[in-house]
């Protein structure tokens, strides 16, 4: 089983969010018959590809460890002359100066937009001593989806008691001087019971100013990101408390390599990462903003679905709209999510009206306004003495 440091972000691998479930329209994979030549996915050597980390469950009915997948296929390079038009717009909005855009920050920032989607692309998989070859190609955003049953040999490790990690790979054919290096990911094994954090990124663990469109998108492109500081360390300190952590947000699948190397710096724990896909020429100037009411809310729900015995704490901010979502969940599942915390922003701070809407939560959601980590960091230890049965999983 890997270590808590082994599960760290592995900056390497790209992440994005299901709209309305952790794995959306997944299809069951077939099983590769062994008697035939091992399949490989059939991309050509222009074609890259991100295996994303996963959510894996038990499923009690199989009696078998079940995941999602999910991951991209993308070509790098190929640009529309539409998105290299827009991407001048994003410079002019930002006002940023020549030195700026030339900058390594904006350049790698940057260089997640510029690709063409590899589409209708056959995917193998391979994890444990079993390969898996999803029924579906990528779609025409380049992306796949799979639900897959994990072979006993790889999970038999795996405690069914606390989060660990599982290693998947796509497999791939190399080209003529075996230049192509293999696509690896992880798969997150989620045990049936105990605490699960389900964070925000922006404004809740790094500093994003999202309520300012100028602001979020210099700190998005054009600055050195950081972090909220004491909100790693806190989340360290739950991970050594047997929490597992689902990160949910509005940041596109194209920043994931910077943010995923800003978690790894920083230390947080590693986890299933739900982020979304948009379209540059739709989303990328008017309305580059965090994730839709609805999508968030779908996001989240499908999380507790799937994992319905755990406990959860939603962690987010009063920027957008973290308390209105959080306060819908909490009322649909009020036995599942025992605690709901709100950094309060100074550039928008929660309102009477707002305040008061978050506290007509259940008695049974413990409802917290904080801003600093510090405020909440006796919060498992509180839901233990609550909640008994989290001190035996």
């Amino acid at each position: 089983m890997p270590s808590a440091a082994q599960q760290r972000f592995n900056p390497s691998l790209r992440v994005t969010t299901p709209d309305l479930s952790p794995c959306p329209q997944a299809i069951d994979a077939d099983r590769v018959n062994f008697a035939e030549p091992l399949p490989t996915s059939d991309l050509q050597p222009e074609h890259q590809a991100q295996l994303f980390p996963s959510l894996g469950y038990y499923d009690f009915q199989r009696a078998a460890w079940r995941a999602f997948v999910h991951g991209r296929v993308f070509i790098d390079g190929r640009v529309p002359i539409g998105t290299r038009l827009l991407l001048k717009g994003l410079t002019k909005a930002m006002r940023a100066t020549p030195e700026e855009v030339a900058s390594d920050t904006f350049q790698s920032r940057i260089d997640g937009f510029l690709s063409a989607p590899g589409r209708r692309r056959r995917i193998v998989l391979a994890i444990g001593s079993r390969q898996y070859r999803l029924r579906r190609r990528t779609r025409r955003n380049g992306s796949f989806y799979g639900t897959l049953t994990l072979p006993q040999d790889a999970t038999a490790a795996c405690s069914k008691n606390a989060p660990s990690a599982l290693a998947m790979q796509l497999l791939r054919s190399t080209d003529e001087v075996g230049t192509i290096s293999a696509t690896r990911g992880e798969i997150h094994l989620v045990p049936t019971h105990g605490i699960s954090v389900v964070s925000d990124i922006d404004d809740t663990i790094k500093m994003t100013e999202a309520t300012s469109r100028k602001e979020m998108l210099a700190n998005t492109f054009l600055r050195p990101f950081e972090v909220i500081e004491g909100m790693a360390q806190l989340y360290q300190s739950w991970e050594t408390q047997g929490c597992a952590f689902h990160y949910v947000s509005s940041s596109p699948w194209q920043l994931y390599e910077p943010l995923a190397e800003l978690c790894a710096a920083s230390r947080f724990p590693s986890g299933s990462m739900h982020l979304r896909y948009f379209r540059v020429r739709d989303e990328m100037f008017k309305r580059f903003r965090p994730i839709r009411r609805n999508s968030k809310v779908g996001i989240i729900a499908g999380i507790l679905k799937t994992l319905p015995a755990r406990k959860f704490i939603l962690v987010g901010d009063s920027g957008e709209k973290d308390p209105e979502i959080y306060r819908f969940l909490a009322r649909r599942f009020p036995t599942q999510i025992v605690a709901v915390l709100i950094r309060n922003l100074e550039s928008r701070p929660l309102d009477a009206k707002r305040l008061r809407k978050l506290r007509t939560i259940s008695g049974t959601t413990r409802c917290k306004i904080f801003t600093k980590s510090e405020e909440i960091a006796g919060t498992i230890d509180r839901l233990k003495q609550k909640h008994p049965d989290l001190n035996h999983p």
